[in-house]
């Protein structure tokens, strides 16, 4: 994919975050591939009824929730308005799992799909369990290590919230919200949600194919008109022409980091 963010790892592009020409890149092939999904999501517009409640309905109506939720996360990283973007991740993870699961565990989920339709939670829980039935425990580890950092920024522990502040003199926290629009907002976070936003777009269409949502044709055709022909070249790192600005910053996602 043109975009090197495409497949970039989340922590590096946190510690790494001055590439900028890169994000650019990233943001404007972002949006064109949510724009076509939309509008591959849209030809389903008045197709259901209001009191209709079959699982098709719903795979539609989550996907649709989760699309949008990625939708305005790139929107606000773009804005640089990363606390609001940030809460916009688990909800994106949820909503496509949920439709995942419905899809996937058959009728065994149909006591839950009603129980969707009745207005009750559907905990994520469930459709890791069935990810281990289906694949194996390492798979339901890597989904429930996922969902648990995410729930960090829904929940706003600690570390999620300081993602807020940079260091003054004598180590004195500065909040990046009390200055002009985007004055104090550091890059490493903003370069984090963009690496983390595409892998999530990815992940989308992955379980938007599989659950017969979009054909494998649609899929190359979407990622053929949104990708630029030619890539920004990485400015930093161990690679041909790239350069080292210096020791890796710690990165603030895992709990033991």
């Amino acid at each position: 994919m043109p975009s090197f963010v495409w497949e970039r790892d989340i922590a590096e592009a946190y510690q790494e975050p001055y590439e900028y020409g890169g994000q650019e890149q990233f943001s404007r092939e972002a949006k064109r591939v949510v724009n076509l999904l939309k509008k591959h999501y849209s030809q389903f517009n008045q197709k259901f009824g209001r009191d209709e409640k079959t699982l098709e309905k719903a795979i539609w109506m989550l996907q649709v929730d989760g699309l949008e939720a990625l939708s305005d996360a790139l929107i606000l990283t773009d804005e640089r308005r990363h606390r609001i973007a940030s809460r916009m991740f688990r909800d994106a993870v949820e909503s496509l799992d949920t439709s995942a699961y419905f899809y996937l565990s058959g009728e065994s989920g149909s006591a839950d799909l009603y129980k969707w339709y009745e207005n009750k939670v559907i905990p994520h829980r469930r459709f890791r369990e069935l990810v281990k039935q289906l694949h194996g425990e390492a798979k339901a580890k890597d989904l429930s290590s996922l969902y648990s950092d995410l729930s960090k920024y829904t929940h706003r522990t600690y570390k999620a919230i300081n993602m807020s502040y940079i260091l003054g003199r004598n180590n004195v926290l500065i909040y990046d919200g009390f200055k002009e629009p985007n004055m104090l907002v550091l890059p490493h976070v903003i370069s984090f949600s963009y690496a983390l936003i595409g892998t999530l777009i990815k992940r989308f269409v992955r379980i938007a194919e599989t659950t017969e949502q979009i054909t494998s044709e649609e899929v190359k055709r979407i990622w053929k008109e949104s990708l630029e022909e030619e890539t920004v070249p990485r400015r930093f790192g161990i690679g041909p022409g790239q350069f080292m600005r210096g020791p890796p910053m710690e990165i603030l996602l895992d709990d033991d980091s």
